[in-house]
């Protein structure tokens, strides 16, 4: 079959971090489907905007083909996001003219992947057009969690009008693949067939952890000497640091025992919007055991996941959450073979401990945290190694891209 994933923020491999879009065509391509990903040439994930030529081109990266559609360029999340979100959704229903002239073959499946709802649309009208089949993947809960995450009002006009999307999409859709597994709560009541549901969460690549270690720069090896030779636990997080990844409540733990030293380090490797004053307030407030490093490659991330002693996610505490999450680092963190600090809103799942891979706490509750942070000091290295193993089974058992492919393959086989 010749299917099309439509992923805006989609990056090649050597442009930022490849993702799901990458590994889902990798392991659909081992299954003899023929796999192109349809992105934008600008967006804030990737280290740099594609040049011209690959415009309305295909670039094979990897044994992936990517097929680029023009965007314009823009900084922080105002209407220059908008407008190139605008753009993309627009090129996607212009490649129908790319097809009528035979410069583009028809596809048979078209996979629209919901990191925002403007996907769906042209995407539908290809579908209609060209007799195809259209599986709707739903990432984040949109327009829902620009509500709950973003603070838009519920009224607001573009909230109205991704509502009307997202009713659409639940019910024209000939099958709907969320990330999240609960998500049929909120969809069934919205139109969607419950037939037509269908899970597949984040996955993790095992050839990645067998390659060797590329070593870190000179600054991040340099603080991980220093704890270890304090003999700090050593607490990693990677990753965006934005409103979604709650990092702050970290800060909040200076306000506990403050008369002693803590024996753990948080070191914290990435960026984001609100880093810069996660950074100025631990400056402000002396804290001391929170380090900040800038982000790194993939295969770094895998260095320093190693390094550490516990990994740390965590999430706001709001209702949206009740569907379930899928962060990509949980993978990473449960392939590291190192316990999980967990302070999701596990209330719609909790992979952490149904899996024995660490300690789960509420959102935001730094007693709690504390005390799991505690836990972890007086653990003998043997038992944080068991919960760490643990985690690297469950997730070469559950989270393999070659097995989700074969759901996905077999889903767009079934239609």
């Amino acid at each position: 079959m010749n299917i099309w994933y439509i992923h805006h923020y989609a990056v090649p491999p050597s442009y930022g971090p490849p993702g799901r879009p990458y590994y889902l065509a990798i392991s659909l391509k081992k299954l003899g489907h023929k796999v192109t990903v349809i992105c934008a040439t600008c967006h804030h994930l990737r280290q740099n905007s594609a040049s011209l030529g690959d415009q309305f081109n295909f670039r094979n990266y990897d044994g992936v083909d990517y097929y680029h559609l023009p965007t314009r360029p823009y900084q922080g999340n105002g209407l220059g996001r908008f407008m190139n979100m605008l753009d993309f959704s627009r090129a996607i229903k212009k490649l129908s003219q790319r097809i009528d002239r035979k410069e583009l073959s028809q596809p048979d499946i078209l996979i629209p992947s919901c990191v925002h709802p403007l996907v769906f649309p042209p995407a539908y009208h290809l579908v209609k057009k060209y007799n195809a089949k259209l599986i709707y993947e739903v990432r984040d809960i949109w327009p829902l969690s620009l509500i709950e995450l973003a603070n838009v009002p519920s009224m607001h006009p573009v909230i109205l009008w991704f509502k009307w999307i997202e009713r659409r999409a639940y019910r024209q859709a000939d099958a709907v693949v969320s990330l999240l597994p609960n998500a049929l709560e909120h969809m069934a009541p919205l139109g969607l067939d419950k037939l037509k549901f269908h899970y597949i969460p984040n996955g993790i690549n095992r050839e990645e952890w067998d390659l060797p270690y590329v070593p870190l720069t000179k600054e991040h090896q340099a603080v991980f000497r220093r704890l270890k030779e304090q003999n700090q636990l050593i607490v990693v997080y990677t990753g965006a640091h934005g409103p979604s990844n709650a990092l702050d409540q970290i800060l909040d733990l200076a306000k506990l025992n403050q008369d002693k030293d803590k024996p753990y380090h948080f070191v914290l490797i990435g960026e984001g919007i609100e880093k810069e004053k996660f950074v100025k307030r631990a400056r402000e407030e002396t804290i001391s055991f929170v380090t900040f490093l800038p982000k790194i490659s993939k295969q770094q991330v895998i260095t320093a996941l190693k390094l550490a002693d516990v990994c740390f996610v965590a999430s706001p505490k709001k209702k949206i959450y009740k569907f379930g999450t899928s962060p990509n680092k949980l993978g990473d963190y449960f392939m590291s073979a190192k316990p999980v600090l967990n302070a999701l809103d596990t209330s719609g799942n909790d992979t952490v401990q149904d899996a024995g891979a660490g300690i789960s706490v509420e959102p935001y509750n730094a007693v709690e945290l504390e005390f799991a942070l505690q836990r972890f000091c007086t653990m003998t290295p043997a038992e944080r190694d068991t919960m760490g193993m643990n985690g690297r089974r469950y997730a070469l058992a559950n989270l393999d891209w070659e097995m989700l492919g074969r759901k996905y393959a077999e889903i767009c086989e079934s239609l």
